[in-house]
């Protein structure tokens, strides 16, 4: 029942718990005025339960929304920002609507100390509605999200001296930018973790990707970072799996080989989690059958982490925020990958160092 220029139910039902959480928040002033109004009180009652039915609503698409776009690489931290205080209204005005319902049945906002209170109370989630609304409206209008004439494509950002540079180079995005040039230079950057001798880099012809990155695997396990260590972190990249039998692991907040996030691309899944200790905790696990030459997107932004495939999300998994960290890939199986590039951009200011 959407209409083609909608992305998403969301932008259609977004505007009923502002207005109705705003105009509650004022028949509630006006029933403070006027104490004595029977129906100002009811009304406020009304729209304030009305209104938490809609964040509910709001929420629900909210968390289908987030999943359906493909967002700029600088909108990814204000999207963690909104989902989060999406859920906080939730939380708020749920609470809140139990309140009001207990003082109203029990009739305990004739007496002016409670109406007080619950009255400050509702302008303070009032406050809150206005600054994840902001939040939203950034999203669309400074963003262009679920707009479909904006281009979400990543940038790659190649120095102008990368035809003779060694290795990763640092962007304008706060991160690194490696696009192959030389077999060697990819594994004479990194810290490589594991039996370095089991992986053997080469350049190949990728057509019309020019020149890319081979890495043969024998079997042994081997995780390269680069030393760059940054907090909220988004990884671009272009991947062939087609000769390979394992798994890719974009690996972030690495503290050693044994420690660390990650989002792991394999035949027939994509799963996010952590490693503690060599021990390896999921977030999400989800099917996923890679065919050739696909895009990647890992986004570890606080308690979020957004997987996705060719401009698709394909796992959206939640779990504690790493401690900051270098930034790298992990192969575990046999076969050859090949590597287009690789990109890092930082999510929020000042993380990276």
């Amino acid at each position: 029942m959407l209409p083609d220029w909608a992305p998403n139910l969301h932008p259609l039902v977004i505007h009923f718990p502002i207005a109705l959480l705003f105009t509650a928040a004022l028949v509630d002033t006006l029933g403070i005025l006027w104490r004595r109004s029977d129906f100002l009180r009811r009304g406020a009652f009304s729209l304030y339960l009305l209104g938490t039915i809609a964040v509910a609503a709001a929420w629900f698409t909210g968390t289908k929304a987030a999943d359906s776009v493909f967002l700029a690489t600088d909108a990814n931290a204000l999207l963690t920002e909104h989902a989060d205080l999406g859920e906080l209204m939730l939380y708020v005005f749920g609470g809140y609507a139990l309140v009001r319902l207990l003082t109203f049945t029990l009739n305990l906002e004739e007496r002016a100390g409670v109406r007080a209170i619950v009255w400050l109370i509702g302008l303070g989630g009032v406050g809150l509605t206005w600054y994840t609304a902001e939040h939203g409206a950034e999203l669309v209008f400074r963003h262009g999200a679920g707009v479909q004439a904006v281009s979400t494509e990543a940038v790659v950002f190649v120095a102008p001296d990368s035809t003779t540079s060694t290795g990763p180079v640092m962007n304008d995005a706060g991160g690194w930018t490696f696009k192959p040039t030389r077999a060697s230079a990819w594994m004479s950057s990194m810290t490589v973790e594991g039996n370095a001798e089991s992986l053997t880099p080469s350049l190949m012809d990728g057509e019309e990707r020019g020149d890319v990155l081979a890495l043969t695997s024998t079997g042994d396990p081997v995780m390269m970072t680069f030393n760059h260590t940054m907090g909220s972190v988004q990884v671009d990249g272009a991947i062939n799996m087609d000769g390979f039998d394992g798994s890719l692991m974009i690996v972030t907040h690495v503290v050693d080989a044994e420690n660390f996030l990650f989002t792991s691309y394999a035949n027939g899944a994509v799963r996010q989690g952590r490693s503690e200790n060599g021990d390896l905790i999921l977030m999400a696990d989800e099917p996923f059958s890679p065919d050739g030459w696909f895009t990647i997107r890992a986004v570890a932004d606080q308690t979020h982490f957004r997987a996705y495939a060719n401009q698709e999300l394909v796992a959206h998994g939640h779990g504690d925020a790493g401690t900051d960290g270098p930034v790298g890939i992990r192969i575990n199986g046999t076969g050859t990958v090949l590597v287009d590039f690789l990109q890092t951009s930082t999510l929020r200011g000042g993380e990276d160092h």
